[in-house]
């Protein structure tokens, strides 16, 4: 299980530093080579396509999947917390109803969503960052209600007896005792707006230096160009550097969860 899960990374990774353009140059012998080219990393990271360059589309990524983390992670918290604690109308028809919208694929909706955001002259990074947002954060939302309710309510009663509001027991106590939830939702809002690609294309594809780099590395890669043979190795040497962010996202995340796991049996 380990050699099929860690070969494809191994392959791809060896892809980026062959100087092959395609699958049909590649040997056998590629995945064990003698020297080590940085001509795809070189090209991909120097070159003007078609009036941008993968860097800028790396950054609009990132600047795109955290916009989305950051809002998913507060509203999922939000909404969780008010599901647990508050005394709000129909509260179980309401945990109910988010639990069933989970199961619902993400790809159905990109159509209505086009739509919708096209009328109101919303197919911009604020519009694409309001579209992937109830992705994670509804499901994310179901989540946290479920970790909360573990939380002893008596932590908050005391704090709030210390002279805490509500909001600042919220920040400072259940945000924290519920970090894995925060790392959970944090991870999966990101990855899905960083690595989407198709309501991203349908979004911003005639504004060149707002493509993310999922579009940019497809066009440079001559994957969408049926008239010449993709090159491979470029499109290899893009996913490696792509992969960079999430892989520092994950380590960054795992330590969270581990610290909060450590915090959970604390007592006043």
């Amino acid at each position: 299980m380990v050699l099929f899960s860690v070969f494809p990374l191994y392959y791809i990774i060896m892809t980026s530093f062959s100087n092959a353009p395609n699958l049909i140059s590649l040997d056998v012998s590629d995945l064990f080579p003698k020297h080590i080219y940085f001509t795809a990393y070189r090209e991909l990271l120097t070159t003007n396509y078609y009036g941008g360059s993968f860097p800028l589309w790396i950054r609009n990524s990132l600047i795109l999947a955290s916009s989305t983390a950051l809002i998913s992670i507060l509203l999922a918290m939000l909404t969780g917390y008010a599901l647990s604690r508050l005394n709000i109308p129909a509260k179980k028809t309401l945990a109910a109803f988010i639990y069933i919208v989970t199961f619902f694929p993400y790809t159905a909706t990109a159509v209505p969503l086009y739509l919708m955001f096209a009328k109101f002259h919303m197919l911009n990074y604020i519009g694409l960052i309001i579209a992937y947002t109830p992705g994670t954060s509804i499901f994310a939302a179901f989540l946290a209600k479920l970790a909360i309710d573990s939380i002893p309510p008596s932590y908050e009663e005391i704090a709030m007896v210390d002279g805490l509001s509500r909001f600042q027991v919220f920040l400072r106590i259940v945000m924290r005792l519920a970090l894995p939830i925060v790392a959970l939702t944090a991870i999966l809002s990101f990855s899905g707006a960083y690595l989407d690609f198709a309501l991203a294309y349908a979004f911003l594809l005639p504004h060149i230096s707002d493509w993310t780099a999922t579009i940019g590395l497809y066009y440079a890669a001559g994957l969408l160009n049926y008239a010449s043979a993709p090159a491979y190795n470029l499109f290899a040497a893009g996913s490696v550097i792509m992969g960079i962010p999430l892989t520092a996202l994950f380590i960054a995340s795992q330590r969270m969860m581990t610290r909060a796991y450590s915090t959970l049996a604390g007592v006043k």
